[in-house]
């Protein structure tokens, strides 16, 4: 099959298959833009490369994830995705505040405040006052989750390995408390989970990702090993915190508002309206077009950079000619330092 990428986005191209055991083959296409407040997000020059395994802010398995691998072979919605550090409304030490993204009509909010500690005395937990602070990264390490020993073995929080939070109910040690909390929460009470909050990639072991996979157990093992779990759902690779995760596909119009995520506390942009569209030229003369959605938006303010991952799926079956992945670009998006863009040989 001869592949032709009528767009500046650097592809991917892999097979893979469904619960049913039905082949089919995956384009992927990860876009680099840059934002401009107010403005239409801009196509930069140097576009980044796939992700090509999950990238940790540290150590894999003790950390949480950056970016997201670019390998997921279909998402039934799309994901929305925010790498920040919020910051104080008054940019003074405040105890806590609000901080969230709206994104067309979703919108979420999460309370971030100053460390504090659950403390035993005279055998009842309390909490410590909050110390204000002006700032704090937005990952899962000051949500609540995390692990604690017990004899040999190493208890985790099932939804967040990374967090604070979780810890020995017997311990008569201090223990942090989470500082990435629900909107409306009221004092975390030690010992009582909390739902765990953030803008950022789930990873794959934790939930509600985990229930997602299907059922991996003897009989699997036995009747269809090394193939997909009858009961495997593909929103597992659906990586987004609760409530950022779309009731479908965006399509690249929406505007997004950002607030408390940036030392100016308020931005706003607008995704590009590009329109992708892919062509199956079948062997047999037919020409058919295929699925290709905007299925990741990850909003990374540490480079002012916005990264959106479009995924088509496509049949194996009969033989394809030429698949070509085409594109209508706004011209006010165009970095015009850009050469401009070119039809491949």
């Amino acid at each position: 099959m001869l592949f032709r990428n009528y767009t500046p986005f650097p592809p991917l191209q892999f097979e893979s298959r469904d619960e049913k055991c039905q082949d089919f083959g995956v384009i992927v296409l990860r876009g680099t833009f840059s934002i401009e407040e107010g403005k239409r997000l801009r196509l930069v020059q140097k576009q980044e490369p796939l992700v090509m395994a999950d990238d940790h802010y540290g150590e894999p398995g003790i950390s949480s994830i950056r970016f997201e691998s670019s390998i997921a072979p279909y998402k039934p919605k799309t994901d929305v995705l925010v790498n920040a550090t919020t910051y104080s409304p008054s940019g003074k030490p405040e105890s806590k505040w609000l901080a969230g993204i709206q994104f067309g009509n979703v919108k979420k909010l999460i309370q971030v405040t100053g460390p504090r500690r659950w403390e035993k005395t005279m055998g009842r937990w309390k909490l410590t006052p909050i110390e204000p602070i002006k700032s704090l990264p937005i990952r899962y390490e000051y949500a609540y989750g995390g692990s604690y020993r017990k004899g040999d073995k190493s208890e985790l929080c099932d939804e967040n390995y990374v967090g604070v939070g979780f810890a020995d109910p017997n311990t008569s040690a201090s223990v942090r408390c989470p500082q990435i909390l629900p909107a409306d929460y009221g004092d975390p009470e030690f010992g009582k989970p909390i739902p765990v909050e953030g803008l950022g990639v789930i990873a794959p072991a934790w939930r509600p990702r985990r229930d997602k996979a299907g059922t991996f157990n003897a009989i699997w093992e036995k009747t269809r090993w090394p193939d997909l779990p009858e009961d495997f759902s593909f929103a597992f690779y659906n990586t987004a915190s609760p409530g950022l995760t779309l009731p479908g596909f965006a399509d690249g119009t929406e505007t997004v508002q950002l607030t408390n995520l940036t030392p100016d506390h308020k931005v706003t942009f607008h995704l590009p309206r590009f329109e992708l569209a892919t062509l199956l030229r079948f062997q047999d003369g037919r020409i058919v077009p295929a699925p290709i959605n905007l299925d990741t938006v990850h909003i990374d303010l540490d480079s002012n950079r916005v990264f959106l991952t479009w995924r088509g799926v496509h049949p194996l079956s009969p033989p394809i000619r030429v698949l070509e992945v085409r594109m209508r670009v706004p011209e006010d998006v165009i970095d015009r330092s850009m050469p401009p863009i070119s039809q491949p040989a």
